[in-house]
């Protein structure tokens, strides 16, 4: 390992130690804070004690214990579905389920911006592929203009993009609706337990949580697929589908990520349902959450930044022309105890990478206060007024 690398000295929150020191810290993911929370951590490791490390054997052997089938239940009623099934990694979501409905599709089309695990999932078909630019409608008309209407295509995006965009779900739904047996496929991994009135995500966010992972979904309009991770704002670990119980049961069935892959750790499962349990009955996180967010956009707009300030995305990022004036900022908020990371290369950046901002539950207004504050003193290094935010 390289030693120049940071190192957490313990959990993620508003404040963090890396390096043996104390920072205010927007980055990373824990949008709601539940991974310093001591509930999940004592839950984990009451399991840990009982059930041992994990059961050392795959789900479809001897491998279920009381914590994963736990975390499943607790997981179905979050998202008020009939079940659900959680993976070893947030990682492998898409790849569960294009292997699970890849047979349904002619070819797939990528939202360009998508995040490495969409892409991965995408290879490891053998259907082709047509990549469009994100977040761009009018150019994945241009790509299903080339299509037969016969065809039966398959779009693959994320929902909430790592980099703060909101994906044009809808748009790209209404485009998809002539090609019957169309669908999309979205990994929401940072849309959980951010979005919409009760967490559920980009879909609900967007009013299109009507009818998701249905293993017969209705021909009158493409057909939603889902799914997303425990590892951000759900405070656990793991990859997590929710839907109709037949859905879940076929992708048990026909993936080969749940009959191959150990079950989750049962310390890691017990933490992660406890951490669901807060998600879903303490909501003014979100809410808490959501106004941070409105705070953070409308003063990084004071500060001359084009941002979005309706979104209640909890990522802004702020790219300027030149790499090393982002490297430069980010270590002038570090010298002041903050930390912002610079993301050099990252999927839907450009080639300079970007400052990443991540606003969490537990934020203060003093806190953003202070950052806005520490930004306002640095703005003009290396072109800020060339800012642009996501």
């Amino acid at each position: 390992m390289d030693e120049r690398m940071p190192m957490m000295d313990g959990p993620p929150d508003a404040h963090v130690r890396i390096d043996g020191e104390r920072y205010l810290y927007f980055g990373g993911t824990s949008y709601l804070g539940l991974h310093a929370r001591e509930e999940p951590i004592e839950a984990g490791c009451r399991a840990l004690r009982t059930f041992g490390l994990h059961t050392a054997t795959t789900r479809t052997g001897f491998g279920n214990s009381e914590p994963v089938i736990t975390l499943e239940r607790e997981a179905a009623g979050y998202f008020e579905t009939e079940a659900a099934v959680c993976l070893p990694s947030g990682y492998l979501t898409a790849t569960a389920m294009l292997k699970t409905i890849a047979s349904r599709f002619d070819v797939l089309l990528i939202d360009g911006g998508s995040h490495y695990a969409v892409t991965d999932a995408a290879r490891m078909t053998d259907l082709p592929a047509r990549y469009f630019p994100t977040c761009d409608p009018t150019a994945l008309d241009r790509e299903l203009a080339e299509l037969s209407t016969q065809t039966r295509p398959l779009l693959l995006t994320d929902g909430l993009f790592p980099m703060g965009k909101i994906a044009p779900l809808e748009a790209y739904r209404q485009r998809l609706s002539p090609f019957v047996g169309a669908a999309m496929l979205i990994d929401d991994a940072h849309g959980f337990g951010t979005l919409g009135e009760h967490g559920w995500g980009t879909v609900e966010h967007l009013a299109l949580a009507d009818a998701v992972n249905q293993d017969d979904p209705p021909a009158d309009r493409p057909a939603l697929y889902v799914g997303g991770t425990l590892s951000k704002a759900l405070g656990g670990y793991g990859g997590l589908i929710a839907g109709e119980a037949a859905f879940i049961d076929r992708l048990r069935r026909h993936s080969q990520i749940f009959a191959g892959a150990s079950a989750l750790p049962s310390g890691v499962a017990a933490a992660s349902a406890e951490a669901l349990r807060i998600a879903r009955d303490e909501p003014e996180l979100r809410k808490q959450l959501h106004r941070n967010v409105k705070h953070l956009r409308s003063g990084l707009a004071e500060l001359g930044v084009e941002v979005d300030a309706a979104s209640p995305a909890p990522i802004v990022t702020i790219e300027l022309q030149a790499a090393e004036a982002m490297r430069e900022i980010h270590d002038a908020l570090r010298r002041q105890g903050i930390i912002v990371p610079y993301i050099p290369v990252y999927s839907g950046l450009g080639s300079a990478g970007a400052l990443r901002v991540a606003v969490f539950a537990t934020h203060t207004t003093e806190m953003i206060d202070r950052l806005l504050g520490e930004l306002r003193k640095v703005r003009e290094v290396g072109g800020w007024r060339a800012a642009i935010a996501r």
